[in-house]
């Protein structure tokens, strides 16, 4: 444990000295704002742009609709962070270990006394920690504005829907960390990464209890939580076949480390 107690400090002064502990938050925080702010904003800010004045802008919130807190809240999930957001934490994320590989310095490491569960654990973690933090941050400065300029919402509802949303980020956490270490391209890690969170999400939208096995089925969930403060069907599958895919990637990528069968460089090769 002190191992990967070290080798968690290491990752942290990692994510300093990148800035991610800076510019992460921001952004989501940025990305939580924008939603509500957008939303009550826009038919007035049409309506002052457009030659119809006033009038063009209540035509264009007749249009949209009275949308309400939780519509608000649950839009910020699907528009904001289910979309630019996990792109981002993707482009954050997908250097963590092939960066390592590439400049040796995880041969270096494995020369250690440092099991691999110890080196995947610390780097998952380290992961797990600044997606909590930035989603965090972005997910209440989000409710906060939305409380300001819609209503409230049950809190019971905002924290489920924060929980069950943040197991979602917990697997995408997981399969950048796989692919990380099946290869060596942070270009090829981010498309497949990036790709295949978004047919995920395409087919979430799919009903049916095939669902269970789409871990993106658990970003539907949450919206529906802070929509309605009930679970779509199938919830309870999905929710433990997406940890139980947690659990096989992490260890698949502790069998690779540990028969160090991947790629670590040219110079190691």
């Amino acid at each position: 444990m002190n191992n990967m107690r070290t080798l968690f400090l290491k990752e942290q002064m990692e994510q300093w000295r990148s800035l991610k502990w800076v510019w992460l938050p921001v952004v989501f925080a940025i990305l939580g704002m924008m939603q509500p702010l957008m939303m009550y904003y826009l038919p007035q800010i049409m309506g002052a742009v457009g030659s119809g004045g006033s009038e063009q802008g209540e035509a264009i919130a007749d249009l949209m609709g009275g949308v309400n807190a939780q519509q608000v809240m649950a839009g910020t999930l699907s528009s904001q962070f289910d979309q630019l957001g996990i792109i981002i934490l993707i482009v954050a994320w997908m250097g963590a270990i092939i960066s390592e590989k590439n400049n040796g310095m995880l041969a270096f490491i494995l020369t250690r006394p440092v099991k691999a569960w110890e080196y995947i654990l610390a780097k998952w973690c380290s992961q797990a920690l600044l997606a909590f933090i930035s989603l965090g941050l972005g997910y209440f400065a989000a409710y906060y504005y939305v409380f300001l300029l819609y209503g409230e919402i049950e809190m019971t509802s905002i924290l489920a829907g924060f929980g069950v949303y943040f197991v979602w980020l917990l697997s995408i956490i997981s399969i950048v960390l796989f692919l990380g270490i099946v290869f060596r391209s942070v270009a090829v890690v981010a498309i497949i990464g990036a790709g295949g969170v978004i047919i995920l999400e395409l087919v979430s939208g799919i009903s049916g209890w095939g669902q269970m096995f789409n871990p993106a089925y658990l970003s539907a969930n949450a919206t529906s939580i802070i929509m309605t403060g009930d679970m779509k069907g199938y919830f309870v599958g999905n929710l433990f076949i997406s940890l139980v895919y947690i659990v096989i990637l992490l260890a698949l990528s502790i069998s690779l480390l540990t028969k160090k069968s991947f790629h670590i460089g040219s110079s190691h090769e």
